[in-house]
């Protein structure tokens, strides 16, 4: 990342990368680091974080061992640490920007919503799949592995819980799961259930943007 320029770098998991802080600090990148709760949120603010981020149960992905809500969890978090804090977990709209601002948060992250766009590098089935889903067509899986994701309820997902429903070995879901799998599991939030497009990203950015303006300002009359 030093040698290619880049002044930003983001981690996250279950442990902070301690050995490498020390790095990020001596080569002056802004270190965020993303996490699930507020006891993990002050160890790395405390460690030196200059930004963190934090992603609610509605998230797709992994969803961390908490189980909560971006709407508890940001603002328990804003109150704990004195850094910016970045929220997310079902944010595809404007009102969701607005929400997660209202929360306290000084940005959003997203995932979902833009795997739904031109830019998009998978098949165009997979979007229209996506298109046509709801916040009902997602489910959680490898709990049993300590690493509970929440994906798109498919074929391959409920192979996965089955399995894991069965006390399968670990390698035996693992060849469910993995990434070569072109068939296989696929990481979705909740907040697909908004997603109604296939926009640019610049026609989705601008009009998440004005959509958040115009909500609140509903607030300031």
């Amino acid at each position: 990342m030093a040698d290619n320029g880049l002044k930003i770098v983001e981690t996250s998991g279950h442990h902070a990368p301690e050995t490498l802080v020390d790095r990020f600090k001596d080569l002056g990148m802004t270190w965020i680091h993303k996490c699930v709760g507020v006891r993990y949120a002050k160890k790395v603010e405390a460690m030196g974080a200059d930004v963190v981020a934090v992603v609610g149960y509605e998230n797709g992905g992994a969803t961390g061992r908490l189980d909560i809500g971006t709407m508890v969890l940001v603002p328990v978090v804003v109150d704990a640490v004195n850094v910016p804090v970045i929220g997310g977990g079902g944010i595809s709209n404007g009102r969701g920007l607005a929400a997660v601002l209202s929360l306290g948060a000084e940005a959003i992250i997203m995932g979902t919503r833009l795997l739904v766009t031109k830019e998009a590098q998978i098949h165009d089935n997979i979007k229209t799949a996506l298109l046509n889903a709801s916040e009902l067509d997602t489910m959680l899986v490898m709990r049993s592995l300590n690493a509970t994701h929440r994906v798109l309820n498919n074929e391959a997902a409920n192979k996965c819980l089955e399995l894991e429903n069965n006390n399968a070995e670990f390698l035996e879901v693992y060849e469910v799961i993995k990434g070569e799998n072109a068939k296989g599991i696929l990481a979705c939030g909740q907040g697909i259930g908004l997603t109604r497009d296939i926009p640019t990203l610049k026609e989705l950015f601008d009009r998440m943007a004005d959509e958040a303006e115009r909500t609140l300002l509903r607030f300031s009359n």
